[in-house]
């Protein structure tokens, strides 16, 4: 082999290894394809748009009535006393309830962030998890996401929609002066941890 011809075939490789360096890590991927998530370390991004209602109506009305009646007398001679009798015995009772009671509960959470690809399941869905924290003005807010995609999910720009993401855990979670500031003082927990 000539020294012109190497010369060429080491050029040639370096500029391989410069245009396409994903062959040089062993991560092909098509140069016509988009950009997805397919593999663990790769990110992807989760639109959360979670709205969840509740709302639980109950009523209920009772009522029961009883009366007795119980009554003798001395035959013959009628009662000892006109004003004390013998046997005498009356009774009315009546009971009645009514209940009702209702609770309305919503929630919204709309949020955009990125998560890694943390493992692959057996039939090919993506493990993902993530933890987006902001902190501002002293409060410290985190969204964390975990749950399994399907591959076919997964958009053109590499995103999901939450309501996409089989066994979705969201918590959203805050610390600060506010937080602290709507929850109730020590007095209103104790009387609602005792009633």
């Amino acid at each position: 082999m000539s020294r012109h011809t190497l010369r060429a075939l080491v050029v040639w490789s370096f500029g391989c290894l410069l245009l396409f360096p994903q062959l040089s890590m062993g991560q092909y991927r098509s140069l016509y394809s988009d950009p997805k998530a397919s593999r663990i370390g790769d990110a992807l991004t989760v639109i959360i748009q979670e709205n969840a209602t509740a709302t639980n109506q109950t009523a209920t009305a009772t009522g029961k009535s009883n009366s007795a009646s119980i009554g003798s007398a001395v035959p013959g001679g009628g009662n000892l006393f006109d004003f004390i009798p013998l046997h005498s015995l009356n009774s009315d009772y009546s009971n009645d309830y009514q209940g009702q009671a209702s609770t309305s509960r919503s929630a919204r959470l709309t949020a955009r962030m990125t998560v890694t690809v943390t493992g692959i399941k057996p039939n090919g869905d993506l493990i993902v998890e993530g933890v987006r924290t902001l902190k501002i003005n002293g409060e410290t807010e985190a969204i964390y996401l975990n749950g399994s995609v399907s591959p076919p999910m997964v958009r053109r720009d590499n995103t999901v929609l939450s309501s996409s993401i089989a066994d979705l855990q969201v918590e959203y979670t805050g610390k600060g002066t506010i937080t602290q500031g709507t929850r109730p003082g020590l007095v209103a927990r104790l009387i609602n941890w005792v009633f």
